[in-house]
């Protein structure tokens, strides 16, 4: 490809915008006869007529209009490089925006945003936490933390980690009702949930090829993870909790993992998302990448977890 290519289309970019040459050439701050041969080199080089031009307007051909709509897609892609390299050469600065669930960004965020504002200095990060799923589509944050099984296809998404969900209950619950051996048992005990995630009161394990599906009841339901670890920790039921909750309650002893012969069917994963309409700038980059290199996957909160 010739290497005037690139600055030939800006000039039929910014001649096609204006319909004009003359206004093209003191945008561009160069004389009328500079831009009328450069847009006659790239007709040459196309060997298309790009203008239908006389003394009173300038057209654009049928072929130049399709051009055009190419021509401004490759120039904002270029722009959009540039601005990559050069973010990743540069020290990040300005504001840092990201919007997380309450539970998950409590336990877990707030020592890798000190790591991230130590590494980068100039960033100043704004946390909004939140069991309300916020749009990224308003343009108010920068990254979006989410434990979900169903992706937005209008948004783009990093995956972070598995989230493992566990069945447990505390030593002194226990110790009053006996442990289940078999999901069936769980029929006889008092079961928390998180509603949204768990449905129709029923829990689902696998082992093997086989399925096992047991309805529940529990005298309290609640859409908050840490007040039901809390019930759990008071030996008042049996939890079936994220490991990111619970997980270092379980290494600790002050709950007991059960049913490990059964895998809870319940599918969620950690993302980072960001919106597809714009480049990923060298902070949303960075923050991404220090999520990845913390968290790992399998997570470190089921590192240990007997």
């Amino acid at each position: 490809m010739d290497p005037n290519y690139f600055s030939l289309v800006a000039v039929f970019a910014q001649v096609a915008r204006r319909a004009s040459f003359s206004e093209a050439a003191s945008e561009l701050r160069l004389s009328t006869g500079t831009v009328s041969r450069k847009i006659s080199e790239l007709e040459q080089m196309l060997g298309v007529l790009l203008f239908e031009r006389s003394t009173r307007k300038v057209c654009l051909t049928e072929i130049g209009c399709m051009f055009y709509d190419r021509s401004l897609q490759m120039l904002q892609f270029a722009e959009e490089s540039s601005f990559i390299v050069q973010d990743l050469q540069t020290e990040p600065g300005g504001t840092l925006r990201i919007t997380a669930p309450i539970l998950f960004g409590t336990m877990h965020l707030g020592p890798l945003i000190r790591t991230f504002m130590d590494r980068h200095p100039k960033v100043r990060v704004e946390l909004s936490v939140s069991d309300h799923l916020e749009s990224l589509a308003t343009g108010e944050h920068d990254i979006a933390i989410r434990i979900t099984n169903h992706l937005d296809d209008t948004v783009v998404a990093r995956r972070l980690a598995t989230v493992n969900w566990a069945v447990c209950a505390s030593p002194e619950y226990l110790g009053r009702r006996g442990s289940p051996a078999v999901p069936a048992d769980l029929r006889e005990h008092n079961c928390y949930h998180y509603p949204s995630v768990i449905k129709y009161g029923k829990w689902s394990f696998r082992k093997g090829d086989a399925e096992y599906t047991v309805p529940i009841r529990g005298r309290l339901q609640v859409n908050n993870s840490q007040i039901i670890a809390d019930q759990v920790l008071a030996g008042m039921g049996i939890g079936l909790l994220p490991t990111y909750v619970v997980g270092e309650y379980m290494k600790t002893g002050q709950l007991i993992p059960l049913l490990q012969a059964y895998q809870p069917t319940v599918n969620s994963a950690l993302y980072a998302l960001y919106q597809p309409n714009r480049y990923m700038t060298g902070k949303v980059r960075r923050f991404i990448d220090l999520l990845r290199e913390s968290i790992y996957d399998p997570p470190y909160w089921d590192s240990g977890i007997a």
